[in-house]
């Protein structure tokens, strides 16, 4: 009987570490930044904030972009994505756009949930905001779209590896 429940065991361990071991695989080998919903392609970047300069601006121009750059943390970091249509390929420019961010690898931890904000980025529209990533390591980014003259949204989630 001890045999039985060691053996037990060291099944469970063995998969679970196969299973972790994958997951890291996974994100090791994701380098693919766009991803497809049922009426989109959608692509993404996340960079420091601190490379983020006063001349980036919001569409809606009576705002602060994303709140001020002095108030950002030494962890922010700026989540953006363009959304194009999947036919015809046409940019979407007026969309609301809301991101969540969650950190772990095997049990996601929601940090933050926040609207994307609509910027131009080299004269064209892009939805972005700041979020705090305080740890190295695996985060999930899921997005979810909405446009006015559709029913429902449409979600993506993409994933970032702070080193």
């Amino acid at each position: 009987m001890i045999n039985i429940i060691k053996n037990i065991k060291t099944l469970v361990i063995t998969g679970v570490m196969l299973f972790a071991s994958s997951v890291n695989a996974v994100y090791a080998e994701d380098v693919n930044w766009h991803a497809e919903s049922e009426n989109y392609h959608v692509y993404f970047g996340v960079v420091p904030a601190s490379m983020i300069k006063n001349t980036t601006a919001l569409v809606d121009n009576d705002k602060q972009l994303h709140g001020g750059l002095d108030k950002l943390s030494s962890v922010a970091q700026h989540v953006m994505i363009s959304v194009y249509r999947k036919d015809g390929k046409t940019r979407v420019n007026d969309a609301t756009v809301i991101a969540e961010v969650s950190s772990g690898i095997l049990l996601w931890r929601k940090e933050l949930e926040k609207p994307l904000e609509k910027m131009t980025t080299s004269g064209q529209i892009t939805y972005a905001n700041f979020f705090d990533m305080k740890e190295k390591g695996k985060y999930k980014i899921e997005v979810e779209i909405y446009e006015s003259q559709k029913n429902g949204s449409d979600e993506l989630a993409f994933f970032y590896s702070k080193e």
